[in-house]
């Protein structure tokens, strides 16, 4: 039997003050100031939220964010089948992160016009993958690449036809020395900033993109990756510059990653890529489970690009832009982050000094149940056993 949907409208609409009455039942009288609990960084999170209507952080384009499958096998035939076997089973680009990599054997066979590249081996690995295109029939125009490299080496690849972005801002290297996620987003700022000041006469969009980690507080990494596309859009407006998109890539923090009972990482890169996922990243690295053990196997490698690949085809996450665009709580997180990296990077931007990270937090052994509850047995480690 099918309820009339105007069945709904016997129902009162529920105010803060019946939530806050039944919250005061609950409590006996005592105040909901005791349910309140904060974050590592310091930011308030309440029992109750209203609905907030905040500014929209969207991407560019509504379509599917890409799956990027890191390739760091020193032995560039590894690397190629490697490559080529994420490609073929779901993986939309690559990430090259070996500075010594052998681009020409490395992407062998791979169709660069169809994916998207991050470059993440500086300035060398730039210039042998901007040489190697020049000895393809390929427009650098068509092609969808970041490169991460120093700001002498822009020019020249916008001279070869590139369109960028040239630089990353990158706030995984304070993610990893401590920083909260609004020191991260400080960071990552300043960065924006220093590279639209030095190539002004380029348009932001081609001149530089962001990256972020992400860790298992998946509202968290939501409300992060939704606070620097506002950041980058109040950057812009304050230098009277027309708006444009940001190019945003995302992978799972390394600082989270347990080298006990490894498998635990599999939950915690799900929880990962889900919050940066809704939160509007565009490019996406799933950190394999056992990277923290060595260099992963092709099991471990399989389960970082399915993760994603599940989430995106059977979860269909992509399908709704800004789907947290209207939640209190992800609404006033996003607000929170982003004022108080407003705050910081104003401080960097007085001193030139970075803020001072919180030692406890770096990377190095995490501290998690399999710290103090091991198993009896670890299982064997799924890693490369001839690297």
């Amino acid at each position: 039997m099918r309820t009339s949907i105007t069945a709904m409208k016997d129902f009162p609409d529920a105010t803060l003050d019946m939530w806050q009455a039944r919250v005061a039942a609950i409590l006996k009288g005592e105040s909901a100031e005791k349910l309140v609990t904060g974050t590592e960084g310091g930011l308030r999170i309440a029992p109750l939220y209203q609905q907030v209507q905040g500014a929209r952080a969207e991407r560019a384009e509504h379509a599917p964010w890409s799956v990027m499958q890191r390739v760091d096998h020193p032995d560039g035939v590894k690397a190629n089948a490697q490559a080529l076997e994420d490609l073929e089973n779901g993986a939309g680009g690559l990430c090259i992160v070996n500075k010594e990599a052998r681009v020409g054997r490395v992407l062998q066979g791979v169709a660069l016009h169809a994916i998207h590249t991050r470059l993440e081996g500086g300035d060398g690995l730039a210039k042998a993958f901007a040489a190697y295109v020049k000895t393809q029939p390929i427009d650098p125009a068509r092609l969808s690449v970041s490169f991460g490299v120093s700001d002498g080496l822009v020019n020249e690849l916008a001279a070869q036809g590139f369109r960028g972005p040239f630089l990353d801002a990158d706030g995984r290297v304070f993610h990893e020395q401590g920083a909260s996620e609004a020191q991260e987003l400080a960071c990552v700022l300043a960065q924006i900033v220093d590279a639209l000041r030095t190539f002004d006469r380029l348009s932001p969009e081609s001149i530089v993109g962001a990256t972020l980690a992400a860790n298992q507080d998946m509202f968290l990494t939501l409300a992060k990756f939704r606070a620097i596309r506002l950041l980058w859009a109040r950057v812009l407006e304050a230098g009277g510059i027309a708006h444009q998109p940001l190019r945003l890539h995302g992978e799972t923090s390394r600082r989270m990653m347990a080298k006990l009972d490894p498998h635990t990482n599999i939950l915690r890169a799900t929880a990962s890529v889900f919050g940066a996922g809704l939160g509007g990243t565009d490019t996406f690295t799933v950190l394999p489970f056992s990277i923290a053990q060595g260099l992963p196997n092709a099991f471990a490698r399989r389960m970082a690009r399915n993760t994603q690949l599940i989430l995106l085809e059977e979860s269909q996450l992509w399908r709704v832009a800004d789907p947290a665009s209207g939640s209190g709580y992800v609404e006033s997180l996003t607000h929170d982050l982003c004022e108080r990296a407003w705050t910081v990077f104003q401080g960097i931007e007085k001193t030139g000094k970075l803020p001072e990270f919180d030692s406890k937090n770096k990377s190095s052994e995490p501290i998690i149940g399999t710290n103090s509850h091991r198993l009896s047995k670890e299982f064997e480690a799924a890693v490369e056993s001839n690297p």
